[in-house]
């Protein structure tokens, strides 16, 4: 294994886990009745919650069933295009969108056929869509991954490329037969609704996964199960700081309120999701009043995880808003449509 700067950067997985540990030691340090030690645990924990924004502890109330009036609706759900879960799409899921109210959807992992489906059955209430149908020839299934439905009218549509020779000289340690079949495609486009009279710039993204699924079936034994999950870890995180500074350097100068939302495949708190949140700023350090907020950092209580399968709990799909939003609400709910759970926020607008 070559140990790299992202080996470091990707203990921002283990960030939950060290949450929770923290505030159980805190916890036992209360009962020991050891109030110095455990005010500075609770210190501790707070610190490093805070900085990983993993579990929000909002007391505000969950978003309506009742979409509230002036307010604008987002659904983020990856609703998962593989063949165990296309019987899933049919009319209860058409029932459940359309009882959400929502007034744009960003719907990761479609298909084809489901996307041209949704689009008939759903055309009354969104009258405008978006599709991304990439090139998969070399697999099984092909995906139109991305698409939007939307109540305001969409323009300005345009997908996202890489740079695969850049790529290559900066990431030289990569497997470089992977960068160039993965390079031909990012899966992020861009588009702009027309929320009022007032353009609003939307970009849908679904970045690099870890490919946990494939690391185990391709492994035989334990300590190869290891060695190809964390190169696929590293290969997955290296790979989503390409595609997030990509995404940022293009919208650096956006003028436009702004939205980003998708499943990131990565946690609150990680580099990917810092470089995107920072888009407008010249240091991704940088505290800028512009900096686009987290959804459910901002308005949820505790995981509020969206990814439930594999034995994994995770929480990988996030909505990123500018200051021209403000936030109302926020939920994870629990239809099980998908290998993950819809993420649903509203939203003012105050342009």
């Amino acid at each position: 294994m070559q140990v790299t700067q992202e080996t470091f950067e990707m203990a921002i997985l283990a960030a939950p886990v060290v949450v929770l540990v923290l505030a159980g030691v805190t916890l036992l340090l209360l009962l020991l009745r050891k109030w110095k030690t455990a005010l500075v645990m609770a210190f501790l924990t707070l610190l490093v919650n805070g900085c990983t924004e993993q579990i929000p502890l909002h007391l505000s109330g969950e978003l309506p069933d009742e979409k509230p009036e002036g307010t604008i609706r987002i659904l983020e759900y990856n609703i998962c295009g593989k063949v165990e879960y296309a019987p899933m799409h049919g009319e209860p899921f058409i029932d459940y969108v359309k009882n959400l109210d929502a007034d744009i959807l960003f719907l990761p992992e479609n298909t084809p056929g489901t996307a041209h489906g949704f689009e008939r059955m759903l055309r009354e209430t969104y009258p405008y869509s978006l599709h991304d149908f990439p090139a998969f020839e070399q697999l099984v299934v092909m995906y139109a991954d991305l698409s939007i439905y939307s109540r305001y009218p969409l323009s300005n549509f345009r997908s996202y490329h890489l740079d695969m020779e850049q790529i290559k000289r900066d990431y030289p340690y990569l497997d470089q037969d992977a960068v160039e079949f993965i390079g031909n495609y990012m899966i992020v486009y861009e588009a702009t609704a027309d929320v009022d009279g007032t353009p609003v710039t939307l970009v849908h993204v679904h970045l690099r996964t870890n490919s946990y699924d494939s690391a185990k079936s391709q492994s035989k034994g334990k300590r190869q199960k290891v060695h190809n999950i964390y190169e696929n870890l590293q290969f997955g995180y290296a790979y989503r700081g390409i595609e997030s500074q990509s995404i940022a350097d293009s919208l650096r100068d956006c003028p436009n309120p702004l939205i980003v939302c998708g499943d990131f495949n990565d946690l609150s708190g990680a580099r990917c999701i810092r470089i995107i949140q920072n888009c407008r700023s010249r240091n991704v350090h940088e505290n800028h009043r512009d900096r686009l907020s987290d959804a459910w950092w901002r308005g949820g209580t505790g995981f509020g995880f969206t990814f439930v399968d594999q034995k994994l709990h995770l929480r990988l799909d996030h909505i990123l808003y500018s200051r021209e939003f403000e936030l109302q609400a926020v939920r994870v709910d629990t239809v099980s449509y998908s290998d993950h759970r819809p993420l649903i926020a509203d939203f003012t607008f105050n342009p």
